[in-house]
């Protein structure tokens, strides 16, 4: 692998599309118009997979302000490597086609990396009249409501964690070459998990910045919903498969004694039970929301996200006995 030269005062954004001609020039108008300190430059670059949209007449509108570069769509963990290998700075933001930054958002990662942070798992607030604002499709109004309610109710997992992801997750250059990048294998999800875990494992400090009206897009239909999260559960199980008997890292979920007591380095089958308890989530829910259309809701995106991981687990587990 060949890297770049890092520059000291260089905040490298980069922008992971395929076929996002939907969402992401509001994406890049956000990022260009977000601030950054003044002794700061920052650079953009997105990273297409041969988009067959209209994404490539939409890049070329931002071509003397970006930097375009391209992947063979083989996997998320692959243009995530690329992105990083065609950039030049000494912090590394990545912000997903469907998302939009706040103003602010690039200077409170700027502060959290000069407070000590290593890896940055971004959680962005948005009050609920912020929701309504946006005018979304109502499903896409339901996702974001219980993504909003998630990631508040996590608070207990973000204590002394090892894990930072999602669509904003933001690390300093040094991290990636002592790392060695993202995995390559399987395509999708749970690249974020591993990078940082392994990054954790190497004395990195993971640290959580809230950030205010930075929003991450949900799908606008329902199936293109329940995809996302059958993806997402595939990709959890390479991430159980590679580290099932590894005891440290589902202690990182911070639950109670008793569970590392019963389950031990089995841990993660407790993780597989909690998720296929989703009704009592939803139940849970209803009390919070007084919404009951929103708590089955709930219970259907859970076991999309079930249906990928127990699909893919069988394999997961071979393949990485095979690697190991």
């Amino acid at each position: 692998m060949t890297y770049c030269n890092e520059e000291e005062n260089i905040l490298s954004v980069i922008v992971l599309s395929k076929n996002n001609g939907s969402t992401i020039e509001a994406t890049l108008r956000s990022i260009l118009k977000a601030e950054v300190p003044d002794d700061y430059k920052m650079e953009v670059i997105v990273v297409d997979a041969h988009s067959t949209d209209n994404t490539p007449e939409i890049l070329i509108k931002f071509k003397n302000k970006i930097k375009i570069v391209y992947d063979e769509g083989r996997g998320i963990g692959i243009a995530r490597n690329i992105g990083v290998l065609s950039s030049n700075g000494k912090y590394i933001c990545f912000v997903d086609a469907d998302c939009i930054v706040s103003r602010d958002h690039f200077k409170k990662i700027l502060q959290a990396f000069n407070e000590g942070g290593d890896i940055l798992d971004i959680n962005s607030r948005f009050p609920p009249n912020y929701i309504r604002q946006l005018k979304l499709p109502k499903l896409s109004q339901i996702e974001l409501s219980i993504w909003n309610i998630g990631r508040i109710g996590e608070e207990r997992i973000w204590k002394n964690t090892c894990f930072a992801g999602g669509a904003f997750i933001s690390f300093r250059r040094e991290v990636f070459l002592k790392v060695g990048g993202f995995w390559e294998f399987p395509p999708y999800g749970a690249d974020d998990l591993d990078f940082s875990y392994r990054a954790s494992k190497l004395g990195y400090k993971v640290r959580r910045v809230n950030v205010e009206k930075s929003l991450a897009l949900p799908r606008f239909t329902l199936r293109d919903l329940l995809k996302q999260q059958k993806g997402w559960g595939s990709g959890y199980a390479y991430f159980i498969g590679k580290y099932r008997g590894d005891a440290c890292v589902w202690k990182c979920y911070n639950y109670p004694r008793i569970i590392y007591k019963i389950f031990g380095k089995y841990t993660w089958f407790y993780i597989i039970l909690r998720l296929i308890s989703a009704p009592l989530g939803a139940l849970k829910l209803t009390f919070k929301l007084h919404d009951i259309e929103t708590s089955l809701y709930w219970i259907v995106r859970r076991y999309a996200f079930i249906y990928g991981l127990l699909k893919n687990l069988k394999h997961a587990f071979t393949y990485f006995s095979i690697k190991q």
